[in-house]
């Protein structure tokens, strides 16, 4: 195998881990509400179009990372949404459409 292949390999598992640690943390809600599909229908779109329609492994892993290192400088924690997610802020919301794209494009 060459080195190449190995390394986009190593590069992909360790994205996959990073989306499956943020699917963990962020924890599913506990009823997919008509509104909160509607927002994490809008936040998907926003997504893909950011990401010019690229939902491979890697690149959503980088794009989780970068909303949650923006998100934690402005004080956001992924433990707000421990309570409810009725009230889960907008990257709370965001990071959990980037784990449902993952799901959906990856598995």
């Amino acid at each position: 195998m060459e080195l190449d292949q190995l390394g986009r390999e190593a590069v992909t598992a360790g994205a996959r881990l990073a989306l499956d640690q943020w699917s963990r943390r962020l924890g599913a809600p506990p009823a997919m509400t008509p509104g909160l599909l509607a927002q994490l229908d809008q936040h998907m779109t926003h997504i893909l179009d950011a990401l010019d329609n690229r939902a491979d492994t890697v690149s959503l892993a980088a794009y989780a990372d970068g909303v949650a290192d923006a998100a934690g400088a402005r004080g956001w924690s992924a433990d707000e949404i421990a309570a409810d997610w009725r009230d889960a802020s907008w990257p709370s919301v965001h990071l959990l459409a980037v784990c449902l794209l993952a799901t959906r494009h990856l598995n």
